[in-house]
């Protein structure tokens, strides 16, 4: 009977070693995400001043009948 011995080669990752990995991918995330970051606040800011524009526009539309109907009711 022969005997079969297997040997496995096992990489431990050093902690040390193990923050290099994830700060590289940290600072290749920042970098793409930095412009993109920028780009979607504008995009954002822009939507959220058309909403607020139409939004307001009824509003001063409203106030400028209600202040037609008073002068015309006054007199």
């Amino acid at each position: 009977m022969s005997v079969i011995t297997v040997k496995r080669t096992v990489i431990k990752r050093t902690p040390f070693r193990r923050s290099l990995v994830l700060r590289s991918f940290r600072g290749l995330t920042r970098s793409y995400f930095a412009s993109e970051k920028s780009w979607e606040f504008a995009i954002e800011a822009l939507l959220f001043a058309i909403i607020v524009a139409i939004s307001a526009w009824p509003i001063f539309a409203a106030a400028d009948a209600l202040n037609e109907f008073l002068q015309r009711t006054g007199s």
